[in-house]
């Protein structure tokens, strides 16, 4: 019986490659799914814990970010921003974030009213009502840190920008603000649209993501295989 020719090291370095590959792609999908479920276990129990303080805003973001939190201060509409371009429905529009100051606290932190529909290219005009002063509650979110093109732009009065950076805005209105977002919650009156669903990358949950750690698996498996019936055939280069 005639066995064939043992194949060339670029053929094993083929086979070996891409194998490699789809392996780490799918080893890096089961660590995604061991990430997220520890992550929605983590916004389960941040979001049965007692409400924040001001007097714990010094913390770190990460720390107590997706916990609710109440103030009581007054809002500043002359110092106001709006993220662009945030989808909803298919409809374009922004997140309209204002400039709070706690009752008896040097630092200001923003507070996100909610999203309005756009109004470039001649749309409605931005909304100008903010939530009366007083108490708010809302829940802790550290802003996005990807990057964007371009810097801050001015249109119609507002300033629009790609992502919410809260160094930046401390130095041009030179006022502290904490490193965080405050999310305005649903039930205070005044505001916008506050739903707060997840991102698209959040909605997808362990399972999905175990899902895909199998097809790269699969795909893995798959890909040998071939490597191999291609050899026993005479079709990978010796």
């Amino acid at each position: 019986m005639t066995t064939s020719p043992a194949p060339s090291w670029l053929a094993w370095l083929l086979l070996i490659a891409v194998a490699s590959a789809l392996l780490s792609l799918a080893y890096w999908q089961y660590q995604r799914a061991d990430e997220k479920a520890a992550f929605m276990a983590l916004q389960r129990e941040r979001g049965q814990t007692a409400e924040l303080s001001w007097l714990q805003a010094e913390q770190a973001p990460e720390v107590i970010a997706n916990r609710p939190m109440g103030l009581r201060g007054r809002f500043l509409p002359e110092f106001t921003i709006a993220l662009d371009n945030q989808i909803r429905a298919g409809r374009v529009g922004m997140e309209l974030l204002v400039l709070f100051q706690p009752e008896g606290a040097a630092n200001f932190v923003l507070v996100n009213l909610g999203w309005v529909v756009s109004d470039r290219n001649g749309g409605s005009a931005l909304p100008t009502a903010v939530p009366s002063d007083g108490e708010i509650t809302g829940v802790v979110h550290q802003p996005s840190r990807f990057i964007t093109l371009g810097g801050p732009e001015l249109h119609d009065g507002v300033w629009r920008v790609g992502r919410v950076e809260t160094d930046y805005w401390a130095k041009a209105w030179q006022r502290p603000l904490v490193p965080w977002v405050l999310r305005l919650d649903a039930t205070v009156p005044g505001g916008f649209a506050r739903d707060w669903a997840p991102t698209q990358a959040q909605q997808i949950g362990p399972d999905r993501h175990r899902a895909y750690a199998f097809q790269w698996l699969a795909l893995a498996l798959a890909w040998c295989g071939c490597w191999f019936a291609f050899w026993r055939k005479g079709l990978v280069k010796q």
